[in-house]
């Protein structure tokens, strides 16, 4: 099997390719309007295979990796990502925003019950503005989700629930967000709808 070094490249003149970094991105060949989050070690079968059936004439879009589906919150925050793909700092700082609202949003904290989450609405606020990221409707997550998410899906519930300084509230986010960009930049690739356009 592959490493995440080894990911396969596009031959010369692909128009799949989005991206080869910071994160890898791609057009996805199937029918469908979701963008979807695939781990590296599938995503790298799928290309090979993809490669392959297009050398035989044959549609490459037949299968589909294991794969998140990137509804709700996080197709603003994937639209985000495919809107900032060159900017390593935005890409960090879409990641921090997205922790933000799923703190506000799904986090019991002493500090979102009392007058400082003004602040935390304030710090949304400036994000939202510097990135041009909104998030419309039932917005239920906004973090982009991760393999081991599955083994400890409270994580940023226990993290950010017991804290009780403004400060420290913003730098576990941070933290937490810094993590989350390189897990996604070392071992995930995004397939964006082709129809949907850049």
């Amino acid at each position: 099997m592959r490493g995440s070094t080894e990911f396969p490249g596009p031959p010369a003149g692909d128009g799949h390719v989005i991206s080869q970094g910071p994160y890898r991105l791609r057009w996805g060949d199937w029918r469908t309007v979701n963008i979807i989050q695939v781990h590296v070690h599938p995503a790298a079968i799928y290309e090979d295979q993809r490669q392959e059936a297009l050398a035989q004439g044959r549609d490459p879009g037949g299968q589909m990796p294991p794969h998140f589906v990137l509804d709700g919150g996080m197709h603003e925050t994937a639209q985000a990502i495919l809107r900032h793909r060159q900017d390593e700092e935005a890409l960090r700082q879409v990641n921090y925003l997205a922790a933000l609202m799923e703190a506000l949003v799904n986090t019991p904290c002493a500090i979102l019950r009392t007058d400082l989450i003004r602040r935390v609405y304030q710090e949304v606020e400036t994000l939202s503005n510097r990135l041009s990221l909104r998030w419309r409707g039932r917005a239920g997550h906004f973090l982009l989700p991760l393999n081991e998410d599955a083994l400890n899906p409270q994580m940023l519930e226990q993290r950010v629930a017991p804290l009780d300084n403004l400060q420290e509230f913003f730098r576990t986010l941070k933290e937490i967000a810094a993590q989350r960009h390189q897990a996604l930049a070392k071992s995930y690739v995004i397939y964006y709808p082709r129809q949907r356009g850049l």
